[in-house]
């Protein structure tokens, strides 16, 4: 795959932060890592292709009501629509930012202002109460239940639709001869449909708390079809909730200092689509990492080597301390070779060399225990995330 990352190779110290105590004097540095996720995606899937497919694109009944702090009202403008493409529009962009798949190929959206829903599958054999006739659904059957549910009942339109989108019992709300033209067209092995984007919002004022709040909840499902094997993998529907909070002294200052309400329907679908493209695909992200600084003369040049991303040159030079008299910097010096080696890619050096710094002092010294188990933590995650990602990147 394209711009692999090198998964455990942190990149150059971003910023320092000090810190003392009366014991130990520490330093922070920000490095970034790669993280997997949490919705595995199949190592076979090397080139995708996404389509804008959402159903809810014509003014929702329901969902063009919103509160006011305490007036309901009706919205003129379909904000649901502007915001679902926003949504589109920034996953895709955040995929691409990851450089995970090889391809990634955007189709036309499809238009459902004037179509509705139908569905005309007879569920009944499926719903027997005597076992001995009931049949089993398929998994691609379960999706196409599901989806259709959702679908119909979150779709009720203001205007009438003329049209009408018969269900398929096999992919919803594409037909076979639709995903072999994709396949064919885009040499893709993996379709993301996203078949509706929904957005309720609310403004609230609490009198007793002085409190304003503003609430956007998303709602979503993406289809999955495996192109390769032509199968509708997965039906996934997704809710999420953006709350902004700011204390003030009456209603009409909560309304200067919240976000007006368009806004934050647009930077609550640019935070849910940035949320669920991390979920599907492994990731970088910015974590800290703490050292132990010394007054030494010989580790003075330490700082300067670390914000130069020099690894090697800094653990010779904590390396040399390991005989020194001084139990304190012992123990501060194996504990930095843990994170020169985490830095260098060897967890499992890294944990060692922490470890040996724990039993140093042991749980006499309760700070420097305290950090050592942190560390053992977090290098113990990453070992376990390594695997993940091994898996994921199709390593194994």
């Amino acid at each position: 795959m394209k711009n692999r990352p090198v998964l455990l190779l942190g990149v150059f110290v971003l910023i320092i932060f000090a810190s003392c105590n009366t014991l130990y004097n520490t330093k922070t540095i920000d490095i970034e890592i790669v993280e997997p996720s949490t919705m595995a995606i199949s190592p076979k899937f090397k080139n995708i292709t996404v389509q804008y497919n959402n159903v809810n694109c014509s003014p929702n009944m329901y969902l063009n009501q919103y509160e006011e702090f305490g007036k309901q009202k009706t919205e003129e403008e379909n904000s649901d629509s502007i915001a679902s493409h926003v949504y589109f529009e920034t996953f895709i962009s955040e995929l691409n930012k990851q450089a995970f798949f090889d391809t990634l190929i955007t189709l036309n959206e499809r238009n459902y202002s004037t179509i509705r829903i139908v569905d005309t599958i007879d569920y009944t054999p499926y719903f027997r109460e005597d076992s001995a006739t009931r049949v089993i659904m398929s998994a691609e059957q379960i999706n196409v239940l599901n989806s259709s549910y959702f679908l119909r009942t979150n779709t009720p339109s203001v205007r009438p639709k003329i049209d009408s989108l018969l269900m398929h019992p096999q992919f919803g709300l594409y037909t076979p001869d639709q995903l072999e033209n994709i396949r064919n067209n885009t040499g893709a092995d993996l379709l993301l449909s996203l078949d509706y984007f929904g957005a309720s919002d609310g403004r609230y004022f609490n009198r007793q708390l002085e409190l304003g709040s503003e609430l956007v909840t998303n709602w979503t499902q993406w289809s999955f079809y495996d192109l390769i094997e032509m199968k509708y993998v997965l039906a996934y529907s997704k809710l999420d909730t953006i709350k902004w909070m700011e204390y003030s002294s009456g209603l009409k200052n909560a309304a200067d200092i919240l976000p007006p309400r368009t806004d934050a329907i647009y930077n609550a679908a640019e935070i849910s689509a940035e949320n669920f493209a991390l979920t599907i695909v492994p990731h970088w992200v910015q974590v800290q990492r703490m050292y132990y600084s010394s007054g030494h003369v010989e580790l003075q040049q330490a700082d300067e080597l670390i914000q130069n991303a020099q690894w090697l040159d800094v653990a010779e030079l904590w390396s040399k301390q390991l005989e020194n008299e001084n139990q304190n910097i012992v123990a501060k010096c194996m504990y930095n070779l843990g994170l020169a080696c985490e830095m260098e890619g060897d967890l499992e050096a890294a944990l060692a060399w922490v470890v040996k710094s724990y039993h140093i002092f042991g749980p006499k010294n309760e700070l420097h225990a305290k950090n050592c188990m942190e560390y053992i933590r977090l290098l113990s995650t990453r070992q376990a995330d390594m695997k993940l990602l091994e898996l994921q990147f199709g390593d194994k």
